[in-house]
């Protein structure tokens, strides 16, 4: 007869071979998403502090043409 414990942990171990092999799995199949989503909002982010960057550029040259003007 086989010892409740022992059984228990066989259990354990063989549920955790499978939660091993379906996360592989996964990160297998959603691994390349998830990096192109990181580089998009990678690139997202930038152009969000190049456009940022362009309109403080923008608006320093319209102030120092309002000063030239007075």
């Amino acid at each position: 007869m086989m010892d409740p414990l022992f059984a228990r942990a066989q259990l354990a171990i063989e549920e955790s071979a499978t939660i091993r092999q379906e996360r592989r799995l996964l990160h297998e199949e959603f691994g390349p998403l998830r990096d192109r989503l990181r580089l998009t909002m990678l690139e997202s982010a930038m152009l969000r502090s190049e456009v940022l960057a362009h309109r403080q550029n923008h608006d320093g040259e319209d102030a120092r043409e309002r000063d030239v003007a007075s």
